[in-house]
């Protein structure tokens, strides 16, 4: 094992709170743009493609073990929240990796490639998976990614959208009911659903069964509330 002192990236290990065991040479990859060096084992791209598959691997694991009571879709789209490139993007901010990136790409153009970080963090877990193995690699993971921070907005993921309006109506107090049509003169196979809150039309969903309609009704309520962000970031 090399000793800290020999490190040319101390700076890099330090700040992430995770040393090399055998070799700098994934490292300085998992850091390397191609603009800076195009040659395939000289940059960060096939360490990035098995970051990623190990980073799923990793997360798809712990969840499994966390929460044995969600079913498969609700696992599903917790994984695919915390693993998505702007999630990842969101992380290497908070590293602030950008201090540690090498790359060619002139000041004009850096904003097109805003997804540079966000790939550093997945070239960084192939790097310490092929240097260290998969327990580094998850010490990587569950100190930076799997966060209590991110994992609450990862379950935020899985509600659905009428109980996410349940929700936003019980803590700011509005009375909320979901009134189904009958019958729906414009198609009667179908059912028309609408949101009311306080006496007051929000939105209306139509679906082939109530459940569906309910569902389209509260995202276009939550799309109502607040335009800008959605029903995944209502408040």
């Amino acid at each position: 094992m090399m000793s800290h002192h020999q490190f040319e990236l101390e700076k890099l290990y330090y700040h992430l709170g995770l040393y090399p065991q055998n070799s700098e040479t994934y490292y300085k990859r998992a850091i390397t743009h191609s603009s800076l060096n195009g040659q395939l084992n000289k940059n960060y791209e096939q360490l990035e493609f098995l970051g990623d598959a190990v980073l799923s691997m990793i997360v798809a694991e712990y969840l499994f073990q966390k929460y044995p009571l969600k079913n498969e879709g609700e696992l599903s789209k917790m994984r695919s929240f915390i693993v998505s490139r702007a999630q990842l993007n969101a992380v290497a901010k908070d590293l602030n990796l950008s201090q540690f990136t090498l790359h060619n790409i002139d000041k004009k153009y850096i904003g097109n490639a805003r997804d540079i970080c966000g790939d550093i963090v997945e070239a960084l877990i192939g790097a310490y998976y092929m240097d260290a193995g998969m327990d580094t690699a998850k010490a990587f993971v569950y100190k930076w990614i799997l966060t209590e921070k991110i994992l609450d907005k990862a379950q935020q993921k899985t509600i659905d959208p009428k109980s996410k309006l349940h929700e936003w109506a019980q803590k700011k107090k509005r009375k909320l009911e979901f009134r189904l049509l009958q019958p729906n003169l414009q198609n009667p196979n179908s059912f028309e659903v609408q949101v009311w809150m306080d006496n007051k039309l929000y939105g209306s969903g139509i679906g082939y069964n109530k459940k569906t309609a309910e569902k389209e009704a509260a995202i276009m309520t939550l799309n109502i509330l607040d335009p800008n962000a959605g029903q995944d970031n209502i408040d």
